[in-house]
Parts: structure tokens; sequence; C-alpha cells
């Protein structure tokens, strides 16, 4: 099993009032599956994939990624299991405008502190895998917005991730670039790759294994294996 929660909870405190956003979530996720989660804008989607992330602490409950509970170390060794093992997608691209694709995908490296040939060839490899090997070179002003989304995938794949963790990422996107978008998603975890991301729209989460429910705080599982069901 590659990540596992337990009853987690997270609490936000606003103008004197407990918010409770998440409440008891519990999920199990192998290596190899695709996942999304599905939820209303406000269910707390993001709020669950910024702590699988290792970018947000629950207020109470067990996370356990790759056989560690992550919850029990410091936010410097959360950084590192951040920064070797989980890829991020955003709906919003997050590329940086001064910079080249390929720089762009590099990024990663360069907070790992890993620059050298080998991370040289995995971000040929990862920009390859995405099919922009010709636009290396290029900036995100001289791309379209499905371009630029699968730069961003690119920069998740380049340190070859344990988990793919993507936050609506076909959001920004017209439909033929959300459906190549999928398409990809469903190649790659057709090779092998870990895959959990949260939508509002039923359409993006049908690409996926399994989908969840996120409303009100809790996680309930919306059907079994798609394959099942026809």
């Amino acid at each position: 099993m590659l990540l596992q929660i337990q009853k987690l909870y997270k609490n936000f405190y606003l103008g004197g009032e407990n918010i409770e956003v998440l409440r008891g979530v519990n999920l199990e996720v192998n290596e190899g599956d695709f996942i999304s989660i599905m939820g209303t804008s406000g269910s707390g989607k993001s709020t669950l994939l910024h702590i699988l992330g290792c970018l947000a602490r629950p207020s109470s409950g067990l996370y356990f990624f790759n056989g560690k509970n992550v919850l029990d170390i410091s936010d410097q060794e959360q950084a590192r299991i951040r920064a070797h093992w989980i890829g991020f997608v955003f709906q919003t691209f997050d590329l940086l405008h001064e910079l080249s694709v390929a720089e762009n995908v590099a990024l990663p490296f360069l907070y790992t502190k890993t620059v050298d040939k080998s991370a040289k060839d995995k971000v040929n490899e990862a920009i390859d895998q995405v099919g922009l090997i010709h636009r290396k070179n290029h900036r995100p002003s001289e791309l379209s917005g499905g371009e630029m989304q699968r730069v961003a995938i690119a920069r998740a794949l380049a340190v070859r991730p344990k988990l793919i963790l993507a936050d609506e990422p076909t959001g920004n996107l017209d439909k033929a670039n959300s459906q190549a978008i999928l398409s990809l998603f469903q190649e790659l975890h057709q090779k092998g790759a870990t895959i959990i991301t949260v939508t509002h729209d039923y359409d993006v989460a049908q690409a996926s294994q399994m989908i969840y429910s996120l409303e009100e705080g809790y996680l309930e599982t919306v059907n079994p294996r798609l394959e099942e069901i026809g």
C-alpha cells in the first residue's frame, strides 16, 4: 500500500468560528491506482489533496505514506518526501513565464539540489513523455493552454514520483484539451503511475479507476471499478 489515511480531521478557525472541513476521512491507495475525488467548491477536496501532498497537516488523524507516518516527522522531512516522491499538477499550471519549457520542468531538481546529467536526462524524458520535446526551448507564452498543462505534468513526472496529485487539472481547458490531458493521465496510469485527482466534473472523474465523493467533510465511494459497471 502506498498511502493510508485514518480518521483524518481538519478544522479551521475563522472569525471565532470552528469550521470542520474534513470529518474522519479514511482512504487507502495502492501503487498503480488511479482515483478521483469529486466535490463541489468548498467541499474540502483541495485541503485533502494538500494534506496528502505534505503541504498541510490535519487537525488529527493518521497518515502513512510509503510505510511512514508522515505526521510524526518534521516539516523538513515532509519537504523531502514532497520533493522526491510527490508530483503536483495544478489547475493554474504555475509555470514561470521567463523560463523555457525545459527550465520549468527542471525546477524540482533545483529544490532537491540535483543538477547533473541525470537530471537533464530525466527532464528531457518527461518532456518527451507528454509529447512536447519539439517545444522544449519555448516559453509558456508561446504555448496553448493544453500545452502549458502538459508542461506542468512533465514537471510533476520529472523526478519520477511515487504519487501524482492533480487539482482540477482540466479546469482551465476547453473540451478538446481536457480530453487530451485525461488521455495522457490514462496512458501514464497504464504505465504504472499512481494518480489522485480532485475535480467537480464527473466526466473528468470517469477517466479514473475509482471515484469518491467528498461532501460536508465526509468521503464516500461513488462506484466500484468502472469496468465492473460497463
